[in-house]
Parts: C-alpha cells; sequence; structure tokens
C-alpha cells in the first residue's frame, strides 16, 4: 500500500523562490504539491477550502503579511505552518519571531538555489522539516478567559503543589520548542524585575536565529535576557540562552558551559541537557519548566528534577500548541502541576516571593 503523500502549500510572493521551492517540493516523492499562492489572504482562502497537512509560509508579502496570515489560519483552521525566511534581511528577524509567537511551529533559512555550495544541506533541510512538522497536530489559537483558567488550574493542581513544594529555590530552568515562543514571551513578560534567581532557556530554534531570538525575547522580558558565555556566571534576575547550535548547561558556582557535544536525538541545544545539569547541580532547590514542543526532550531530564524533589511544571494541553514534550514528561510522572502560561507565572511568582 502506498504511503499517502503530504499536501503541501508554499505562500511566496517572489517569482524565482516560487520556482526554487517548487521545484524541490516536486523532486520528493513523499509530497504533493497542491498549489503555490503569492499572499497571506489568498493562502487563508485556499486552507479553508483544501485543507493542506503543511504550509510553506514568506513573511513579508502583500495584501497579508505571513504574521497575519498565520496568526489567521492558526485561529480558524489550524495547520503545521513553516516560516521560510531569507536571514539577510535584519527587518525580518522580529517579524519571523511574531510568526512563531502566532502560532507557526518553526522558521528555517531560505534555501539556496542550485549552483550554491549549501545547496544540497539547504534542500534537505527545508525538505525534512516539512516532513517532520506535517505530523505534528496543532491546536486552535482561540483567546480564552485567562482568569478564571487560571483559578481552576490553581484549585486542580494544589495537592501536587503541596507536595513539591521547598522554599530554597535556586534556579529557574525552561524549555520549549514548537510553540513555546508565546509561553516564553508570556512567562518573562511577567517575571518581576527584582527576580531573585538565574533564568535559563533551551528553546529548538534553528542557529541562524539564536541572537535574533534573544534581541526578540529582550523587547517583553522585565529582565535582561542574553546569549550566554561560556565559563560566565548566572546572576540572578539574568536570563540565559544558548549560542546557535550549542547545549547549554549549569555547573557548581553557578558557572555555565556552553558546548557543542553530541546531539541528544538529533537536538543540540537539548532541553535534557539542561535539566540534567540542574539537578546535578541544584537538585530539590530547583523551579524546572517545559513548555510547548514535538517529541520527547526534555521529559527525562524533568523526571531526574521531580525525583530530587524539585517543582516541576509543564503546560498544559489546551495552551499548547503541540502537547508532545509536556504529554511525555505527564505520561512519565515527571510533573508537579500542569498548567497555562499564565498560570506558570503566577505559580512562579507564588512560590519564589515564599523564599
Amino acid at each position: 500500500m502506498l504511503e499517502k503523500k503530504i499536501k503541501v502549500l508554499i505562500v511566496e510572493d517572489t517569482l524565482v523562490t516560487q520556482k526554487l521551492l517548487s521545484r524541490l517540493i516536486l523532486s520528493d516523492e513523499r509530497f504533493e504539491l497542491i498549489d503555490v499562492v503569492e499572499n497571506g489572504k489568498l493562502a487563508c482562502e485556499f486552507v479553508e477550502r483544501f485543507k493542506p497537512d503543511v504550509i510553506s509560509m514568506d513573511i513579508l508579502m502583500p495584501v497579508m503579511d505571513g504574521v497575519e496570515a498565520t496568526r489567521k489560519i492558526m485561529r480558524e483552521n489550524p495547520v503545521p505552518i513553516v516560516i521560510v525566511s531569507s536571514l539577510y534581511q535584519a527587518s525580518e528577524i522580529d517579524m519571523a519571531m511574531s510568526v512563531l509567537e502566532a502560532g507557526a511551529v518553526s522558521i528555517i533559512p531560505r534555501p539556496y538555489g542550485p549552483g550554491h555550495s549549501n545547496y544540497e544541506r539547504s534542500a534537505r533541510l527545508y525538505l525534512s522539516t516539512l516532513k517532520s512538522m506535517s505530523e505534528i497536530k496543532v491546536v486552535r489559537r482561540n483567546r480564552i478567559d485567562y482568569q478564571k483558567h487560571i483559578q481552576k488550574e490553581i484549585l486542580t493542581n494544589s495537592n501536587s503543589s503541596e507536595k513539591c513544594y521547598n522554599p530554597n529555590y535556586k534556579v529557574l530552568a525552561i524549555g520549549a520548542s514548537a510553540g513555546g515562543p508565546e509561553g516564553l514571551t508570556t512567562i518573562l513578560s511577567g517575571l518581576p524585575i527584582d527576580f531573585p534567581v538565574p533564568v535559563l532557556i533551551v528553546q529548538h530554534i534553528d542557529s541562524l536565529f539564536a541572537e535574533g531570538f534573544a534581541s526578540w525575547l529582550n523587547t517583553s522580558s522585565k529582565l535582561p535576557v542574553s546569549i550566554a558565555e561560556n565559563g560566565e556566571k548566572a546572576l540572578p534576575g539574568h536570563v540565559y540562552l544558548p549560542p546557535g547550535n550549542h547545549h547549554l548547561a549549569i555547573n557548581e558556582n553557578s558557572t555555565i558551559s556552553t558546548n557543542k557535544d553530541n546531539a541528544i536525538n538529533g537536538l543540540r541545544p537539548s532541553v535534557e541537557v539542561l535539566f540534567s545539569s540542574i539537578a546535578q547541580t541544584y537538585g530539590k532547590n530547583s523551579l524546572a519548566v517545559l513548555l510547548s514542543g514535538m517529541g520527547k526532550d526534555g521529559a527525562v531530564g524533568l523526571k531526574k528534577l521531580f525525583d530530587l524533589g524539585a517543582f516541576t511544571i509543564a503546560q498544559d494541553e489546551n495552551s499548547c500548541l503541540v502537547f508532545g514534550m509536556p504529554g511525555e514528561a505527564v505520561k512519565i510522572g515527571a510533573v508537579c502541576k500542569l498548567l497555562s502560561p499564565n498560570g506558570i507565572v503566577l505559580e512562579i511568582n507564588k512560590l519564589i516571593k515564599s523564599k
């Protein structure tokens, strides 16, 4: 029996790029190119009628750009959306991050054209990303009454809160993947400027976007966000992300380690590396959060922390774009509480204020 082909919609206004991406899709028997449209408005109309499995989305387009189109599609007819960006236009960085916040599952560089030395590698990345992201079960991005939802979360999880509670927290670690940027901005914007412990974050993102992602988070965070340097000391009230294509860990005396050790399950940075180092260094005196994302990264590390008595939180299914990583953590009994990002902020601030 033949495997069902993955239906792809390309949303791109540049003729040269339309031809490049179309040629790549048509060259791979796993895919079926169902159409190419030149702006976000046409994409929204097309999705409603033809239900593609995955969308390759440009950012800067006439009529309706990629940010608005992604937000509308994820609200009305959710489909996995992969943002394909040129990288070389500074104006696209903030927009690219805004599209991730709106619900896109991934962002990758635009493939190089034939004849370029990196053509084959970039073509493989494009096709493999479309393949893996097409398998994600995304959810509708409706706005909900968070205050009512938070109260329900707190009541539902009150027993586990007491079980996991420890007043001497020394670090906050957060892992995230597809759908994570929205949760991260919510959490960082809700932490007070005098937050008394360092915050370490691993977000799965293409290495070339690492610097731009840190800068984008700075626009919503009350705490300074920076790319960590190997050997620097993690300071209270500071947020650290790994350099592109590097793991992030923390050692004794709060010394940060960034390295290019082997990828874990194909991932570098890996949430597992961060959580495992947190477990070894801080043990029960840790707060750890696992946000939306596909796969299993971070679940085992969160379980290590849970078993040591750390306070562990996973994003709940209702607020997740992808419940993969948090769902795996729940399956193996690694979670003290399941909360929305807004609920996570309230919980963290409550626990830290109890110090």
